[in-house]
């Protein structure tokens, strides 16, 4: 009698009690954001995912700008970092389908004063970061006081006789390449980079708000960074190295990158023919990954290719995910750069039945993670 009692019971509050399995999608992905970001007060984020025609998330967590109290909303504008770079490459892309530039062009055809192994340098080397061009961070003066620009990023590899290894012949991440592409396409397009990137990339999409920082130029509805100092949070949203366009310097918001993403999946902007290259220009990376035209291209255990990258740079994290069959976008934007990202990365990532192989084995791996070694 007292078994059935305490079976009765047991279904009873089974009932009664929410489960995950009882949640719907949205719920599960909403308790992993909140799990994370808990507080209004606190610097958080923004989750923004889209499959097909159809949305499924979009929810701001925590604070815009903790001296106001502005909350996080998905039109909120956060510093994209290395997320920037495939607006870069798109810029060079629309360039060359113009016929103004090609990848093969040497950097000694644009700039004076290089050595010759880095004048020899070719813009496709650049774009999948096989130029072995030297770090610019490595180079700042210990007495900079200033932002470093991308104009100043090319006097620093003028100092250069070397590269680290010879063009062409291994990959390595090269924030440097990037900055020296934003000023090939000025110098080409003869328009400012930011100009060119807003008039040809983000109004044709409608995302009338988004930019390229400059210091002088105000941001609308913008996240500030926040870095992590013990049980607070302390105000670093800027650098050294923030003012570089190429690399880093584009600001949007969720709701625009969405359509950066759609209009990518869909094969409206700019052509398919854009889609082509990114399998034409890959260069190996590590694992099962490769990089192309400002993203690494991975695939997932049903064999589909994925597309992602993250960005980190002072006071934010981000990570952006596309599978173009699954017409899957998700973009997670961070206004603190601590590693909390990487946690909620992999679990929404198995809410929504993704794995991108990136190690040469099958066994589990924090895409962030992995990323950052990448780096």
């Amino acid at each position: 009698m007292m078994i059935r009692h305490l079976l009765f019971l047991a279904v009873t509050l089974g009932l009664l009690l929410p489960s995950a399995a009882a949640q719907s999608l949205p719920e599960q992905l909403d308790a992993v954001m909140r799990q994370h970001y808990p507080s209004d007060r606190l610097p958080g984020g923004v989750l923004v995912i889209k499959e097909g025609e159809e949305p499924v998330f979009s929810r701001g967590y925590g604070s815009a700008d903790l001296e106001t109290g502005t909350a996080i909303k998905a039109d909120t504008h956060f510093r994209m970092a290395s997320v920037s770079k495939q607006f870069t490459a798109m810029a060079v892309y629309l360039l060359t389908e113009a016929g103004k530039l090609t990848m093969e062009a040497p950097l000694a055809q644009f700039f004076e004063g290089l050595s010759d192994s880095v004048g020899a340098i070719t813009v496709r080397q650049l774009l999948n970061h096989t130029s072995g061009i030297w770090d610019y961070e490595a180079l700042i003066p210990d007495s900079q006081t200033v932002q470093v620009l991308d104009a100043d990023v090319l006097q620093l590899i003028r100092r250069q006789e070397q590269t680290y290894f010879a063009p062409g012949t291994r990959f390595r991440y090269s924030n440097t390449g990037y900055c020296l592409l934003s000023l090939i396409v000025a110098k080409v397009s003869g328009q400012r980079y930011a100009d060119f990137v807003r008039q040809h990339i983000f109004l044709p999409l409608g995302m009338e708000e988004a930019l390229v920082y400059e210091p002088q130029v105000e941001i609308a509805s913008r996240a500030y960074g926040y870095h992590p100092d013990g049980d607070r949070f302390v105000f670093a949203d800027q650098s050294l190295t923030s003012a570089a366009q190429g690399d880093g310097g584009v600001y949007l918001s969720a709701q625009e990158y969405l359509r950066w993403a759609e209009a990518l999946l869909v094969d409206s902007f700019p052509s398919s023919a854009y889609q082509d290259l990114l399998e034409a220009e890959k260069a190996p990376v590590k694992g099962n990954v490769y990089y192309s035209m400002g993203w690494f291209i991975g695939r997932e255990k049903d064999g589909t290719t994925c597309l992602f990258h993250s960005g980190e740079s002072t006071g934010f994290h981000n990570i952006v995910y596309l599978n173009p069959r699954r017409g899957l976008t998700i973009a997670l934007f961070t206004n603190r750069d601590d590693m909390e990202i990487a946690g909620i990365f992999e679990r929404v990532a198995q809410l929504m039945g993704i794995n991108p192989q990136v190690a040469a084995t099958d066994e589990p791996v924090s895409l962030f993670r992995w990323l950052n070694e990448v780096y």
